[in-house]
């Protein structure tokens, strides 16, 4: 039997939004509580995706790896938020991993019983629907976001970057927002590019410095070179020795 409050969690999810309590209580029944450490994996890209999981409380990244192995950040989800269901609906393998951000708790459902729900309501089918046309949403919006601010990055313009919210505890539902927030990896590497490209145009004037100092160098030796600076020499000297004898006499 599951418990008042256990049911009132369950009403906080969007995917069980509107479910009466006669089905949430089936649908506790099916469900297994789980709590997550701060930064223990909940699954890793690869896994079989067996189960969805609905957070209770805290938060968690969605993750992937680039090709040099470093953490990407693709989304972070909070409570009342459905993980994992992708899986459960293509049969395929995850196509990124869970990691906890915060101390968390969730509720998996095992493939099994979300598909009974699924049968015996319907409307859960829509929200599902829902559900992942948010995820779209913030794909469109992450994307856009990229677009921009390589188009920004292109014509040298890294102003960008101080309105840039990389902070991924920050705990918001727009996806226009979370984009902001998510794209810490493309901001770090945009930080690397900048200062790379500051580096480089500092080595440019650096040579330039060389360059001109050596070209005003040479320009020197081959004007102290020719006949004619040696001749100016010449009596240059003979002027100077000439006001030395007239000073003596």
């Amino acid at each position: 039997m599951t418990t008042q409050s256990e049911i009132l969690h369950l009403k906080k999810a969007f995917l069980f939004k509107g479910l009466p309590d006669d089905v949430l209580d089936a649908l506790g029944q099916k469900m297994i509580h789980r709590r997550l450490a701060k930064d223990e994996v909940l699954f890793e890209r690869g896994d079989q995706g067996d189960a969805l999981y609905i957070i209770d409380e805290g938060w968690v990244k969605i993750v992937r790896e680039d090709s040099q192995g470093n953490e990407v950040v693709l989304n972070s989800c909070g409570p009342g938020e459905a993980i994992g269901e992708m899986s459960l609906l293509d049969q395929e393998p995850r196509s990124a991993g869970v990691i906890a951000l915060s101390d968390a708790s969730v509720l998996e459902l095992k493939s099994d019983g979300f598909f009974k729900l699924i049968e015996q309501r319907p409307d859960v089918a829509l929200t599902l629907i829902r559900s992942i046309s948010s995820r779209l949403r913030f794909s469109g919006a992450y994307i856009q976001k990229v677009i921009e601010w390589s188009q920004k990055i292109a014509e040298g313009d890294y102003s960008f970057m101080d309105q840039a919210q990389t902070d991924m505890t920050v705990q918001t539902r727009k996806e226009e927002d979370k984009a902001d927030q998510l794209l810490s990896a493309f901001v770090q590497m945009v930080k690397g590019v900048k200062a790379r490209e500051e580096n480089l145009q500092l080595q440019v004037e650096k040579l330039t410095l060389q360059i001109d100092e050596s070209r005003r160098k040479q320009e020197f030796e081959e004007l102290t070179g020719t006949d004619f600076y040696t001749n100016l020499k010449a009596q240059a000297q003979k002027i100077r020795q000439q006001r030395t004898d007239n000073q003596s006499s």
